[in-house]
């Protein structure tokens, strides 16, 4: 979670980019879901998954600026894209199990004792 947290938070560093600021957007608006839902959940449970769909634009958009027709030149802003990329598709995979699991009825506060 700090790598998530940290690549998706260090788009602060790059306001001028599309990439920065749609990241930065895409992060708000997750953490704006996830931070009541935590507390209203009492702790972590899969539930959290769910916001992070809000990802699943971010990362088309940041293949298509990767690898598109209008590719993003080099610089700063390309590197951190693809960490971006990266560090969220990661991230999408393992919400997929976890929301599944959500579905299904797992629904315990992680790293609580039953």
């Amino acid at each position: 979670m700090v790598i998530l947290f940290g690549t998706n938070m260090a788009s602060a560093a790059f306001p001028d980019s599309d990439v920065g600021y749609w990241t930065g957007i895409a992060f708000l608006v997750v953490c704006g879901l996830n931070m009541p839902t935590m507390l209203l959940q009492g702790g972590l449970t899969r539930l959290l998954s769910f916001p992070h769909f809000i990802w699943v634009p971010l990362v088309l958009y940041l293949y298509s600026r990767l690898f598109g027709v209008d590719a993003l030149p080099a610089g700063p802003a390309r590197p951190y894209a693809v960490a971006v990329l990266l560090v969220n598709s990661i991230s999408l995979l393992f919400d997929l199990l976890e929301a599944y699991r959500w579905i299904r009825g797992d629904r315990r506060v992680l790293g609580i004792a039953d």
